[in-house]
């Protein structure tokens, strides 16, 4: 398990879903890679919360992971991209910002915590689990894909102190954010990919472990 030697005490990591229909969760590493909080949310208002009174926030790296939109998905959008439908004038083929892909869920919240000085980066959690080696065998977040995520947590990483009982994929992610979180404070090699109103997707180099 790895220790950091960057001046901040704290590391969190934010795996954020598109919408509160989905969980989130946030964790938090001390310097010495040890889980202090683990927690789950649902709405956003519970995640403003968090970073307005949370005592570890004062002194942290965040990493929050990119949410996909899913509204491309949508029935409405399906209907309308049909080839042999007849397009009037009214149809906009990207109203309501149908073809974005990146979810702004939260973005004015971690805008402020950047005005307010902190740390703070966005991640893609595929590219994290593909860089540390944990990339999965199997479909995303089903039960198989978390154990086999949990145990490699447990075993490459070091946290020996997961529960036996499943976690949740959001909190699994949320450890994996803030192991971004921990080395980018400690100066790791990262590129960017592109920015989230105006805070950096950066990623993890694939030869470093």
């Amino acid at each position: 398990m790895q220790s950091y030697t960057s001046k901040e005490n704290f590391f969190i990591g934010v795996s954020l879903s598109n919408s509160s229909n989905y969980d989130s969760s946030i964790c938090v590493l001390n310097r010495n890679s040890e889980i202090i909080l683990m927690d789950k949310f649902y709405f956003a208002s519970d995640i403003d919360y968090f970073f307005e009174n949370s005592p570890y926030v004062k002194n942290s790296t965040i990493a929050v992971s990119v949410p996909y939109d899913n509204r491309l998905l949508e029935g409405k959008w399906r209907i309308h991209s049909k080839n042999y439908k007849i397009l009037g004038d009214y149809f906009k083929i990207n109203r309501d910002d149908w073809t974005n892909r990146i979810s702004k869920r939260c973005c004015d919240t971690f805008k402020k915590l950047k005005e307010k000085g902190l740390k703070i980066i966005r991640c893609d959690i595929n590219q994290l689990r593909s860089s540390y080696g944990i990339s999965s065998h199997y479909l995303s977040r089903t039960s198989v894909d978390c154990k086999n995520l949990q145990i490699s947590l447990k075993i490459k990483y070091g946290f020996d102190k997961l529960p036996e009982n499943m976690l949740s994929a959001s909190n699994l992610e949320a450890v994996i954010c803030a192991m971004f979180a921990g080395e980018y404070s400690n100066n790791i090699q990262t590129s960017k990919m592109f920015e989230i109103e105006k805070i950096p997707v950066l990623a993890r180099r694939m030869d470093i472990n």
